[in-house]
C-alpha cells in the first residue's frame, strides 16, 4: 500500500483541480473560490497529457474562514 500525498494526509485538507477550456477561465473561477474559501492562492495552469483544456489547482482546509470584520480566535 502507499501513502497518500501529503495534502491528504490529514483529515479536513483537500486538493482542488479546476478543468476548463482556456487559461483565463481556470483563473477566474479560482480566484472566485479563493476568494470566499479557505484555499491557497492557483497554481500555474497548466496542461495534462491526453485531455483537453487547462487545469489549475490549489489546496483547501475545511475550518472556514473568519466572517468579514471579525479576527480569528
Amino acid at each position: 500500500m502507499t501513502r497518500p500525498p501529503a495534502h491528504l494526509v490529514h483529515s479536513g485538507l483537500a486538493r482542488i483541480t479546476v478543468e476548463a477550456a482556456d487559461e483565463q477561465t481556470a483563473l477566474a473561477v479560482a480566484h472566485r473560490l479563493v476568494a470566499c474559501h479557505n484555499l491557497t492562492g492557483a497554481s500555474e495552469p497548466f496542461r495534462v497529457p491526453g485531455q483537453e483544456g487547462i487545469s489549475v489547482r490549489m489546496y483547501g482546509d475545511a475550518v472556514p474562514l473568519p466572517a468579514p470584520g471579525t479576527t480569528a480566535g
